[in-house]
């Protein structure tokens, strides 16, 4: 019974920002847990389900919709400092994060029009019908 009753509610649709603000969470996560060396050398990708993975091989081989090295994103070598290490304070990390999620995100578009036709941001209800109206 309980599957039916997932057929029939409609699933909600994810959208770039969403995406966006998970790659910022997984990129955040990856240079704390692994650091930037090992960041540089893995890929960030999206797959089938629309998840932002990143994995710690040059060439993700697999079903996804688009894949960038992070050796890549110019933002991305800007994290690293002269000895390898991470060159920005806490806010000034954060501030270049946003950056560099803005870059992978134009990298990432380019390579699936799956991602090209998702909504940029998630529309309210009051919203939806207010463009409808028009």
């Amino acid at each position: 019974m309980a599957w039916i009753v997932q057929l029939l509610i409609p699933r909600r649709r994810k959208n770039r920002q969403e995406l966006a603000g998970r790659a910022a969470e997984v990129i955040g996560q990856v240079l704390s847990d692994v650091g930037i060396d090992r960041f540089l050398n893995g890929t960030m990708l999206v797959d089938r389900r629309l998840r932002v993975r990143f994995v710690s091989w040059a060439s993700a081989v697999g079903r996804a919709h688009a894949a960038v090295r992070a050796d890549t994103l110019a933002e991305a070598r800007v994290l690293r400092a002269g000895d390898g290490s991470l060159a920005l304070a806490a806010q000034a990390l954060q501030q270049q994060i946003m950056r560099l999620v803005d870059e992978l995100m134009a990298a990432l578009l380019t390579q699936s029009a799956a991602l090209r036709a998702l909504p940029a941001r998630s529309y309210r209800i009051a919203e939806r019908r207010a463009a409808a109206s028009k």
